[in-house]
C-alpha cells in the first residue's frame, strides 16, 4: 500500500488503553492523534443520505490517496484505486506506486469485502466481510464474525468484528471538503506472525455518498509479542491514514 515502510515508532507501549471500553479506545486513539490533522466537525445528515444509498458503480472510476504515517505525520505514498470489473463481483486494482506491484480488491457487493488490500498485507475473507453496514444510518451497530487468508500465511484465521455507524462529519481532505458517515470498526482476530498475540485493530472509515467511496480512511492496531504479557507491555501495529487526494469518475 504505501511505498515505504512505516518508521520503528510503530511499536509504542498503549499502557491501559485496552482496559477500556472497545468503543472508548477508538476514541483515545483520535486523542492520540491530536495535532496530526485538523478534527472533523459534526453535521446533520445530508437529504436522502440515510439510510446511506448504494453507489452505482462504474468501470473506469478511479480514486487516487496520499498515505499518512500517523506517528510522525509524513506522507509515505500514494496509491491509485480503479474499478475495473462490476459484475459478478466488483474488482478494483490497486496501484501503490514507487515501482510495487498492483494488487486487487474484491468485493461482492459496494460494501462487502472478500480481499483487501488495505493493511499491511492482503487478506482474502472466505465469506463477504461489511465494511459499510447495509442500511447504514447513524446509530446502527453490527457484529459479524469471517475466516480469512494472509498473503503471509496458508492458514485459516478468525475474524471478527463490530461495527458501528458514529454519525456524519465534515471532512477536509487534500480532494476537498465532504460531508461523509464515520464507520468505526473494532477487529479481533488470529494474526498469521503466531508470536503476536491477541491482536485488535481498529479501522475507522468516512464514507461521502458524493464519492461513492471513503474520502479518509485511518487503521491501527496493538498486539501481546512473544507471550502473554501485562496490559501495559502491548506494541503497537503501523499506523496509517489514507487521504482523498482526486476523485474521476469514468467517462469524464
Amino acid at each position: 500500500m504505501s511505498t515505504e515502510p512505516i518508521d520503528p515508532l510503530r511499536r509504542r507501549s498503549l499502557g491501559g488503553l485496552l482496559s477500556i471500553p472497545a468503543w472508548s479506545a477508538i476514541g483515545s486513539l483520535g486523542v492520540l492523534a491530536a495535532g496530526c490533522a485538523a478534527p472533523a466537525a459534526s453535521v446533520p445528515a445530508p437529504t436522502g443520505a440515510e439510510p446511506l444509498p448504494t453507489p452505482a458503480l462504474r468501470i473506469g472510476d478511479r480514486w487516487r490517496y496520499v498515505m499518512i504515517n500517523r506517528y510522525n505525520g509524513s506522507a509515505v505514498g500514494e496509491t491509485v484505486v480503479e474499478v475495473v470489473a462490476v459484475s459478478p463481483e466488483i474488482r478494483l486494482r490497486v496501484d501503490p506506486g514507487g515501482g510495487a506491484a498492483p494488487t486487487e480488491e474484491r468485493y461482492a457487493d459496494p460494501w462487502s469485502v472478500l480481499t483487501d488490500a488495505t493493511y499491511d498485507s492482503v487478506v482474502t475473507f472466505e465469506t463477504p466481510v461489511p465494511v459499510v453496514p447495509p442500511g447504514a444510518r447513524t446509530g446502527l451497530t453490527l457484529s459479524t464474525g469471517a475466516r480469512y487468508r494472509s498473503e503471509r500465511s496458508n492458514d485459516v484465521l478468525a475474524w471478527n468484528q463490530q461495527l458501528r455507524v458514529s454519525g456524519w462529519e465534515r471532512v477536509q481532505v487534500p480532494a476537498g471538503a465532504f460531508d461523509a458517515l464515520r464507520i468505526e470498526r473494532m477487529i479481533r482476530f488470529k494474526h498469521p506472525d503466531v508470536f503476536r498475540f491477541d491482536p485488535v485493530r481498529t479501522d475507522v472509515l468516512w464514507y461521502a455518498p458524493a464519492v461513492g467511496r471513503w474520502v479518509m480512511r485511518e487503521w491501527t492496531g496493538n498486539y501481546m509479542s512473544g507471550g502473554p504479557q501485562p496490559m501495559r507491555s502491548r506494541s503497537r501495529e503501523d499506523w496509517v491514514q489514507w487521504q482523498l487526494k482526486a476523485w474521476e469518475p469514468a467517462g469524464r
